[in-house]
């Protein structure tokens, strides 16, 4: 960082040398008059402090990952809201169809039928026994492809309609992580329905191993080996024990993993909040480092091409400093700024170029 710092905005600052201020050792304090009075007492209140101590940061914890589940629930929301306006979508299509169709008696493959009606149910019967899918309605999917769903369900073109029977929904979803839930039915004459609800991929882990994209409740969705430029955002800092491909990682101990998650969903919100549909804030995020002090270190790729890396520290006021960010962005007053850091722990952030 330059000697020379740039104040992002009115409101930024340049940040105060800190003081250093005077320390009550333990031995001050427990050669002090109460301690004199009351030294068999002395104990008990440490050992009651420390409870006190203990219980706040329990609770602490457990608020913070409702907070982080909650933020994780709206952002796979959004999600299903759009699967469904998708699929409501797509119906209207098929019943606007549907009815510009002409009534069954003026369609030409009715006319002059030359078979009775015992007959006509006769035919049908034998049609049904012999009935090929030529059809497939897919509906629901957005990680995996029509080709690759079908592949799952081991379905084909051509293949007798009864043969979704032996279909085995509770395989499909066992060994396909991205699958949380899938139906699939005929109609006759010819036509299969896929409807599948899948997890949503929202970061990736980084491990010694490789790269393993994760849902917001923390399950394996897949691995590579090799980086890409999807893999994002990064997660990088968290401290595993395993890693195993379709299962969830230990979310009830992993509280860095929660903390996260608390991060991407303040960008989720304040990319929701935002009125400029050109530049999504949670797209532009590479990566998010939790580094052993505590600090947060966040990497965004500007409108302008260039990279800011944020400093950030406190949680509780994380969605503010979002929202903020997301409005200087908006405001093009990052535009002209090259590669840099930008502090946002203390009150005002600071921005400083990168001295390469």
């Amino acid at each position: 960082m330059n000697e020379d710092e740039q104040s992002v905005g009115d409101t930024a600052e340049t940040v105060s040398e800190e003081k250093d201020t005077d320390e009550i050792s333990a031995e001050d304090f427990a050669t002090g008059s109460d301690a004199e009075e009351e030294p068999e007492k002395a104990p008990a209140v440490k050992k009651e402090k420390t409870h006190d101590i203990k219980e706040d940061k329990k609770a602490q914890k457990a608020a913070e990952r409702e907070k982080a589940m909650k933020a994780a629930e709206k952002y796979l929301e959004q999600i299903k809201a759009k699967k469904r306006a998708e699929r409501k979508a797509k119906r209207e299509e098929r019943l606007k169809k549907r009815s510009e169709l002409p009534p069954l008696k003026e369609r030409t493959y009715l006319d002059d039928f030359p078979l009775s009606f015992k007959t006509t149910i006769l035919v049908l019967i034998g049609l049904v026994i012999l009935f090929r899918i030529d059809n497939f309605i897919i509906e629901g999917n957005h990680a995996l492809s029509e080709e690759k769903l079908l592949e799952i369900t081991g379905l084909d073109y051509n293949d007798h309609v009864f043969q979704v029977l032996a279909v085995n929904r509770s395989s499909i979803k066992a060994h396909n992580p991205y699958i949380y839930d899938i139906d699939i039915t005929f109609t006759l004459p010819s036509t299969v329905h896929i409807t599948v609800q899948e997890r949503q991929k929202i970061a990736y882990i980084k491990t010694p191993d490789g790269y393993f994209a994760v849902d917001a409740e923390g399950t394996v969705l897949e691995f590579s080996s090799q980086p890409s430029e999807d893999a994002h955002p990064l997660l990088c800092g968290l401290e595993l024990d395993s890693v195993v491909l379709g299962e969830k990682i230990d979310l009830e101990n992993n509280y860095q993993f929660q903390k996260m998650i608390i991060v991407l969903g303040a960008v989720l919100d304040a990319d929701a909040d935002s009125l400029d549909d050109g530049y999504s804030f949670f797209e532009s995020v590479q990566e998010i480092r939790l580094v052993p002090s505590g600090y947060f270190f966040m990497t965004v790729t500007l409108p302008n091409g260039s990279t800011l890396l944020v400093k950030l520290s406190e949680l509780e006021k994380v969605s503010d400093d979002m929202h903020w960010l997301m409005f200087v962005i908006q405001e093009g007053k990052l535009n002209d700024f090259p590669d840099g850091v930008l502090d946002m722990t203390d009150e005002d952030p600071i921005y400083g170029q990168y001295d390469y």
